[in-house]
């Protein structure tokens, strides 16, 4: 029970309702906001990082009176989040082998600060869309892993030259 409008109101909170922030990019990845999804490896090369998260409310009260702007404050704690963890990881990690534990690594971080800042807020999934060089160094990229696949195929040619020539010299 409330009193009427003038006096005091009521405002209903949808627990089971997800919601999504996209970080780096805007309804398809191929819509790219440059600003955030440019970011720092541990080995000082950039990475353009797009990726989504998935979070609901826990807590209507905290969602409600301590948070102004829910998802504006999730989308500052979640570049900062993927920040400090691509900070933290070398480029090729970040690249290839390291996507899922990136992603688990900044979801428990984000669910870190949104609790310390008493937010309400529960982060279900960070979900990494697309994680590649930026576009101005693409080519030199490509060039580079290029070249060692070229170096691992000549080393392959050779060993196996090598293993066809030292028996019949035996």
């Amino acid at each position: 029970w409330h009193l009427p409008y003038p006096i005091e109101t009521a405002e209903l909170v949808d627990f089971s309702t997800v919601k999504s922030i996209e970080i780096g990019y805007r309804n398809s990845p191929k819509n790219k906001v440059d600003k955030e999804a440019l970011m720092l490896t541990d080995d000082e090369n950039i990475i353009d990082i797009q990726f989504a998260v998935q979070y609901n409310i826990k807590n209507a009260e905290a969602y409600l009176f301590n948070v102004r702007k829910p998802d504006l404050i999730v989308a500052f704690v979640a570049q900062t989040a993927m920040g400090e963890v691509v900070g933290k990881a070398k480029m090729d990690f970040a690249l290839y082998e390291g996507r899922e534990q990136i992603a688990k690594s900044a979801e428990k971080l984000m669910q870190e600060m949104l609790d310390r800042y008493n937010t309400g807020i529960y982060v279900q999934k960070v979900t990494l869309q697309n994680v590649q060089p930026p576009d101005k160094v693409q080519a030199a990229f490509d060039d580079a892993v290029k070249a060692g696949q070229d170096r691992e195929r000549f080393r392959n040619e050779g060993q196996a030259y090598a293993n066809d020539v030292v028996p019949r010299a035996r």
